[in-house]
């Protein structure tokens, strides 16, 4: 009677241990989920598509992906990295797309590469948020290994944002110097 009361005991014991694990990994999740939101809230700070970003957060870390891969540090990388490029292109697209030294379709150029950049950033992000709404038949190692993907491809993006707001910037200051350089020469030289 003694070893069934133990057994029953034990049983009991594991059950609670496995149901405070599981409220341990939501309230984990949740934690994880809140510091994700707080990061992007803070990097775009009123910026574009901010509902619907949070959102998408919201739906990565409630979903039934399992706990090892929603709480790795790379799926926080891509949205707090696809979060810095839209600020980055809210910044800068309407500052340099209309610049007066640029032509019209120099400008209209600009907010064309923006936007592809900013396409290629949202289908990361939604890549990402696909693999918590759909069942998938990928083992944890290959979701591990496809959100580190994610994450460096996001990443990836950034970088090429940056440089091209840095080189667009760069091109139309060499423009201006240069057209300041030859409105000088003609003023004080009479030609270019």
């Amino acid at each position: 009677m003694k070893a069934c009361n133990l057994f029953l005991l034990a049983g009991l014991a594991t059950l609670a241990t496995s149901c405070g694990q599981d409220a341990a990994s939501k309230k984990l999740a949740d934690d994880t989920e809140a510091r994700v939101v707080a990061s992007i809230k803070q990097v775009l700070v009123q910026g574009p598509a901010q509902g619907d970003f949070t959102s998408q957060v919201h739906t990565w870390y409630q979903s039934e992906v399992p706990n090892i891969i929603k709480l790795d540090p790379s799926a926080a990388a891509v949205y707090e990295n696809h979060a810095t490029i839209l600020k980055e292109v809210a910044t800068n697209e309407t500052k340099l797309a209309s610049d007066p030294i640029l032509t019209p379709e120099q400008g209209q150029g600009v907010r064309a590469t923006y936007q592809k950049l900013v396409d290629k950033s949202t289908t990361n992000v939604q890549q990402l948020t696909n693999l918590a709404s759909s069942k998938t038949t990928m083992s944890e190692a290959e979701q591990r290994q496809f959100v580190a993907g994610l994450a460096t491809k996001e990443n990836h993006q950034l970088q090429l944002v940056q440089y091209f707001s840095k080189r667009t910037a760069a091109t139309i200051d060499q423009k201006t110097r240069q057209k300041k350089s030859r409105e000088y020469n003609q003023k004080v030289w009479g030609h270019e």
